[in-house]
């Protein structure tokens, strides 16, 4: 066997385990977790708002673990625009120091990058902005910032 198909295989038993894990611990707070390419590992998953901020609300992301994984960080979109100082407003990527590579560490766990987002969902990274409007209202004006943030959700929520 190849190096490279037995990397391969190596790689989908892991992806294949963290999977299960997620789904057997039951994370109340992850809903939905499947597939979504045939050919590829991508998946979609439903992580649900924990704190008076996001309470109520469900946030659909994709995640893509087909390249490299685990020694290259996935890549972790949401499917909806979210107004957020770490989140992308065109393409919605997460930008989170965690899925750099060069803070990427092999033993981190698709778990670990999801509880990564709520955390920085509910306490941004100001010091990586990739929406700068949004990181200014967050500094200067929560109050704004609460609005702008509750007007993009309500675009995705009806």
């Amino acid at each position: 066997m190849h190096a490279a198909a037995h990397g391969r295989i190596v790689q989908l038993s892991r992806i294949r385990k963290e999977i299960a894990d997620l789904t057997k611990n039951k994370r109340c707070y992850i809903k939905d977790f499947r597939k979504i390419q045939k050919c590829k590992d991508v998946f979609q998953f439903k992580i649900l708002g924990d704190t008076s901020l996001f309470k109520d609300l469900i946030f659909t992301l994709d995640l893509d673990v087909s390249l490299d994984y685990p020694f290259k960080p996935p890549f972790l979109k949401f499917c909806h625009p979210v107004y957020h100082p770490n989140i992308d407003p065109v393409t919605h990527e997460i930008c989170s120091p965690m899925l750099l590579q060069e803070n990427w560490k092999p033993g981190t766990t698709i778990e670990d990058v999801l509880l990564n987002v709520i955390v920085l969902l509910n306490e941004p990274d100001i010091s990586r902005p990739v929406n700068f409007e949004a990181a200014a209202d967050y500094i200067n004006d929560k109050a704004i910032y609460m609005a702008k943030f509750n007007e993009v959700v309500k675009k995705w929520t009806v």
